[in-house]
């Protein structure tokens, strides 16, 4: 009986949206919106632009109130899941263009720790692993702002891994790509997903890059989200 019991109250996995209403200013992004897809491989946020991807991302990390529902990572609440979660936003920073990529990467890795550093030599590792992990080591000492997109999206990604997080959100991670950096940026994302058993969400308008890659796509339109696998 107590094994029973211990099954029927596991958290549900996954990313659960449960009655989610959503609001970006004066513009409803969800309306009562339920929704529960599984974190495995990539899942594709697809929508119009101005439909509200990027704050439906925002919103699963917990910096963006809901209005109504509530929005679940593995049974945990946002504020709770951010631990295991890492986040690229779509404009990767142009803070401190002149350090190299590797001090941006370091930096990642302390803001992971909660106040506990991590020895020098440790971080000076971690990072390393990171940007290697991301295909970003031939450019690992060049200052950040002479870096382009496509090694720039590297890097912001290389941040995001630290911490070794279950989940990554990626706010079109495609953009400003050409068609070859688009093509390697999927297969990276693809491998990652293998390798480090990690789930991607990412938004994107770049759909033919990203065909045969996704596991499935999640359409947001009309207040509500729409599953295709």
């Amino acid at each position: 009986m107590a094994d029973n019991k211990r099954v029927c109250c596991q958290p549900e996995r996954g990313l659960v949206l449960r009655d989610v209403t959503l609001m970006a200013g004066s513009t409803c992004v969800l309306r009562g919106a339920s929704l529960t897809v599984p974190l495995s491989g990539m899942t594709l946020l697809s929508g119009r632009n101005g439909a509200g991807k990027s704050t439906l991302l925002r919103a699963m990390l917990g910096l963006i109130p809901l209005q109504a529902g509530e929005i679940l990572t593995h049974g945990l609440s946002p504020a709770q899941a951010r631990q295991h979660i890492g986040y690229m936003p779509q404009s990767v920073t142009d803070a401190a263009l002149l350090l190299p990529a590797v001090s941006h990467v370091r930096v990642a890795v302390d803001g992971v720790r909660w106040g506990l550093p991590l020895r020098l030599r440790s971080r000076r590792e971690e990072a390393d692993r990171l940007l290697a992990l991301t295909g970003a080591s031939a450019f690992a000492y060049r200052p950040l702002g002479l870096l382009s997109g496509g090694e720039r999206q590297r890097v912001g990604l290389a941040q995001a891994l630290a911490g070794k997080p279950d989940l990554l959100l990626l706010d079109e991670p495609l953009a400003a790509l050409d068609q070859a950096g688009q093509e390697r940026t999927v297969r990276l994302l693809r491998d990652l997903t293998e390798r480090l058993g990690i789930g991607i969400v990412l938004t994107s308008h770049e759909t033919e890059a990203l065909s045969g890659a996704v596991t499935r796509v999640v359409q947001l339109a009309d207040g509500g989200l729409h599953v295709r696998v």
